[in-house]
């Protein structure tokens, strides 16, 4: 009898843990499933169709919404809508350069070099503001009034340059800076932890060997670091995804023929106040553009793997 009873409150025990883990579970699943699930499948299906003003109804039109965009953003058929396109993939750009700077700067760091303390706090300091209070300041440095910047290069060049205007050819400069700059900090957090977990005997062999500061940094330390730079690369290409507010907050206006404007640029601001149709146009122009870069960063990955060889540590 007592075996029975002991045997009946251990499957009672797993049941009331079984349902403690259901419930536990049961919100973020349900949540995953309400709001990112079924709005992106239904998201889907309405690029599939298109809203009848006269009949107040969604008719079906096949893939025609596909090839307008390809035909308009992707092939350039509409110049001011492949410059939608063009411009997200600045964003590679602009991290292939942060990439290189990075390393560097985190190597210096592990190496120790003097100042170290200031210098990180230098690179960390943009990542500690607010994106919109740190682009209004970056702005107000160029700003032709009062920016103390934008005076110090009227005294050198002996004149007046307009850095801010959407005319200006110097405002996606501007966006370039700014954008390596306020980055640098996340991505010297990430490959410095990346550094901080090499053995010190793997860099003691080195020294012992000759190596100067750069020879160790190329052939001892980038690759073994070289699994986190892989996923890295990754991250570069999904960036054009979710390149909108630096060129939204600095440029404050797309500019003539969508200058400044980006693919998630465009679709938040259809989203925020577009019609129906428009919405849906904006849709099919995010799942093309997704849609493209999903092969390039598959084979990012793969490469990745390939390249970079496993390192436990």
């Amino acid at each position: 009898m007592a075996e029975i009873s002991k045997k009946m409150t251990l499957s009672s025990r797993k049941w009331r843990q079984r349902g403690f883990l259901i419930l536990l579970t049961a919100v973020p699943l349900l949540n995953f499933a309400i709001f990112w699930v079924y709005v992106n499948l239904q998201t889907i299906v309405m690029t599939f169709q298109r809203f009848d003003v006269t009949s107040g109804e969604y008719k079906f039109i096949a893939f025609e919404r596909y090839w307008e965009v390809i035909e308009d953003y992707v092939l350039g058929k509409v110049p001011m809508d492949r410059n939608v396109y063009l411009n997200s993939l600045r964003s590679i750009v602009i991290n292939l350069i942060i990439l290189p700077l990075a390393f560097i700067c985190s190597y210096a760091f592990h190496k120790k070099i003097k100042f170290q303390k200031f210098f990180r706090l230098a690179f960390m300091f943009p990542s500690m503001i607010s994106l919109v209070v740190l682009t209004m300041l970056f702005r107000y440095m160029f700003a032709g009034d009062f920016g103390p910047i934008a005076e110090a290069f009227e005294k050198i060049l002996g004149r007046k340059t307009d850095w801010l205007g959407v005319e200006s050819e110097h405002l996606w400069t501007l966006i370039y800076i700014f954008c390596i700059w306020a980055g640098m900090g996340t991505n010297v957090i990430m490959i410095s932890g990346a550094m901080n977990r090499i053995p010190e005997d793997l860099t003691e062999a080195g020294l012992i060997d000759g190596l100067g500061f750069w020879k160790e940094a190329i052939f001892v330390v980038l690759p073994l670091v070289m699994p986190t730079i892989g996923i890295y690369f990754i991250s570069i290409l999904t960036s054009c995804l979710t390149f909108t507010l630096q060129p939204m907050l600095i440029a404050r206006d797309v500019g003539p023929d969508n200058k400044f404007l980006t693919m998630s640029w465009y679709v938040f601001m259809v989203t925020n106040g577009g019609g129906p149709d428009q919405m849906l146009q904006a849709a099919t122009v995010g799942i093309v553009f997704s849609l493209l870069l999903l092969p390039f960063i598959v084979g990012a990955r793969v490469l990745a793997n390939k390249l970079t060889a496993d390192v436990s540590f």
